[in-house]
């Protein structure tokens, strides 16, 4: 007699059991296909633009998030694509003494469309696709010692745009990405008068605006670094040195 409640307990537990097991897969199935409608109903297949040549048809180009320069009748918008490198075309330049470790952020874009939206002219930063832009953005300045919040800051009007472009093979990989070194320049909103100010470094470590308007950068070349400061209404470096080892 006791066996046999013993038995018909387990029984019940099984069952018990299997029911639960039943119940929470019922669920995960049925979560699943929800979220897998949903997500049908929202993809959309991203449009391809003919903005740039595409002999392989790998690049799939598209416009990123377009900028408005503060203060101008100018607007930036990065020129993207899937591809997160280039191709090495045989008579690009090649750097010596490449050290890496550092840190890089994939990019897409590999040009930058200006455009006044008081004018409707547009212009091109580069003439050609051949390069990968991994920072840019308007130079501002802020008030030291403003205690608003960031965004209630009130910034003077840039006077330039800074871009730090990989645009050789500098590890000699038949690829540009971000294992090679980099091109910090400089050009007016209007994407004119574009410059390079420093060629074949590391890392910029900061770039800010300085009290008096120019540009005060920090960067690393090699196991060395330097700071350096640049007039903006010429691009012309004002002064640049190795910062002292510890001791000196």
């Amino acid at each position: 007699m006791k066996s046999e409640k013993f038995f018909k307990w387990v029984w019940n537990v099984n069952g018990l059991i299997l029911l639960m097991g039943l119940i929470i897969g019922a669920a995960a199935i049925g979560y699943n296909f929800v979220a897998y409608l949903l997500k049908s109903d929202n993809h959309v297949q991203q449009q391809t633009l003919n903005l740039a040549e595409d002999e392989k048809q790998q690049e799939k180009w598209k416009l990123g998030y377009p900028r408005k320069v503060e203060g101008s009748d100018f607007y930036f918008i990065p020129l993207e694509s899937e591809k997160l490198d280039i191709e090495v075309k045989a008579d690009v330049t090649v750097y010596n003494n490449f050290s890496g470790g550092y840190k890089y952020r994939p990019t897409r874009s590999k040009n930058i469309l200006f455009l006044n939206d008081k004018t409707n002219h547009a212009k091109w930063l580069f003439k050609t696709t051949d390069q990968l832009i991994i920072e840019f953005g308007a130079l501002s300045y802020y008030e030291e010692f403003d205690t608003r919040v960031y965004n209630e800051q009130k910034a003077n009007a840039p006077k330039a745009v800074s871009y730090e472009v990989i645009k050789n093979d500098t590890n000699n990989d038949k690829l540009l990405d971000g294992k090679d070194k980099r091109t910090f320049a400089l050009s007016k909103i209007d994407g004119s008068n574009y410059s390079e100010v420093i060629s074949g470094y590391n890392r910029i470590v900061e770039s800010n605006l300085n009290a008096e308007g120019n540009l005060f950068v920090v960067f690393i070349n090699n196991d060395e670094v330097y700071s350096m400061l640049v007039d903006l209404d010429t691009f012309e470096v004002i002064s640049k040195s190795m910062l002292p080892k510890v001791g000196e």
